[in-house]
């Protein structure tokens, strides 16, 4: 009976201890399950696609802030542009340009309507350090700002200071070169839109002191080669010419057919024959000791100077009348393969002791009619200041 006992308070211990052993296990397991819940977020899975679906959701919500970000990005960033003249600047965001001296880059006299761009071609021309031609546009730039103040004498942009400032310090730098700052920056000028788009350009000399109004289809040489022109200097006086330049459509002869120019050139070994031209001479000298000249024969100066002697003219057949202080020059041209080309010149003296001037304007005879016009804008426009 006591073994009886004995067995079953046995097996009552055993079964207590079991349970104890169990309700630890499941209290740690609670515990540490807790713990590693409070470490790591909880993972909800897709009872259809047995997959976890939050970290996939915030991988693409992060991909896709990332995607907004880039765009945001690009829409924010500057944005090239042309002026008229066709060559790149930069616009920011806030509005600030930034002209840009690349592959497309030319040089030009500046725009009125464009005179703010033209500023900022200043500023990066002084950062690359071309002294001259900032002197050239800054001169320019002063000139467009004059010509708009003539009209609206309230005018003073923002531009205008930050351009002279730029301006001046590249004439200060430039003191130490050997050619003078006035052959390489002068005469500057400025575009201005009257009956159209860019359609005359105003131009000046501030060595020489003059103004004059030139259709803008002439084009300055000193653009694309030699700035200073035809320049001397001797004892007596100091003498320099710039050309204007427009290109004409290579017409034939009355009569010539293409292919008989084709043959031509073939024949003469030479592969395009030169176009004819509109040339307009802008001369200018000043005497350094007493006046050497007078108004009736200040024309033979500028002919010594061009190599046109008697001998030169009875080669060209060159005639020359005057009318009311304006010559007419006629004579005949030879072209690379032969042709004839009657050809006409206008030209118009000036004598101021010690100052003097000269214009020509020198065209096929068939482009009379277009030189007419080109002349009477030239020849009004043209003052001299005191």
């Amino acid at each position: 009976m006591t073994r009886e006992k004995d067995s079953l308070f046995l097996l009552h211990w055993k079964w207590n201890l079991c349970i104890c052993c169990i309700s630890l296990t499941m209290l740690f397991g609670f515990e540490n399950t807790y713990l590693h819940s409070q470490n790591q977020p909880s993972v909800i899975v897709d009872p259809l696609l047995q997959k976890p679906w939050i970290p996939d959701a915030e991988e693409e919500e992060s991909r896709s802030y990332h995607r907004f970000l880039s765009e945001f990005k690009n829409k924010q960033s500057s944005v090239k542009k042309k002026d008229r003249f066709g060559r790149n600047y930069l616009v920011s965001p806030s509005g600030k340009i930034r002209f840009l001296i690349d592959d497309e880059y030319y040089k030009e006299f500046p725009l009125q309507a464009e005179a703010d761009i033209a500023a900022k071609e200043l500023e990066v021309l002084y950062e690359v350090r071309k002294e001259k031609d900032v002197v050239f546009l800054g001169k320019g730039i002063h000139l467009c700002y004059r010509l708009k103040q003539e009209k609206d004498s309230g005018f003073f942009p923002e531009w205008l200071i930050r351009s002279n400032e730029i301006t001046n310090r590249a004439a200060n730098e430039w003191s130490d070169q050997t050619i003078p700052l006035d052959l390489v920056s002068d005469p500057y000028g400025c575009y201005v839109d009257e009956v159209s788009l860019r359609d005359y350009l105003y131009l000046e000399s501030e060595s020489f002191r003059y103004r004059l109004k030139i259709p803008s289809t002439l084009r300055y040489e000193g653009l694309y080669g030699n700035r200073l022109g035809i320049y001397g200097e001797n004892r007596d006086s100091i003498y320099r010419i710039v050309r204007f330049v427009e290109f004409l459509s290579n017409y034939l002869p009355e009569g010539q057919t293409e292919w008989e120019e084709a043959f031509l050139l073939q024949v003469s070994g030479k592969k395009k024959r030169t176009l004819p031209k509109i040339i307009l001479s802008i001369g200018s000298s000043f005497d350094k000791v007493r006046p050497l000249r007078n108004n009736k024969n200040y024309f033979v100066f500028w002919d010594s100077l061009r190599s046109l002697n008697n001998n030169q003219m009875r080669k060209l057949q060159f005639k020359r009348l005057e009318k009311e202080n304006v010559y007419l020059s006629e004579w005949i041209e030879v072209d690379d393969i032969g042709n004839r080309i009657e050809m006409e010149m206008k030209e118009y003296y000036v004598y101021n002791a010690p100052r003097g001037y000269f214009l020509s304007l020198s065209y096929p005879k068939r482009e009379k009619k277009k030189a007419d016009e080109y002349w009477n804008t030239i020849r009004n426009s043209f003052v001299v200041k005191d």
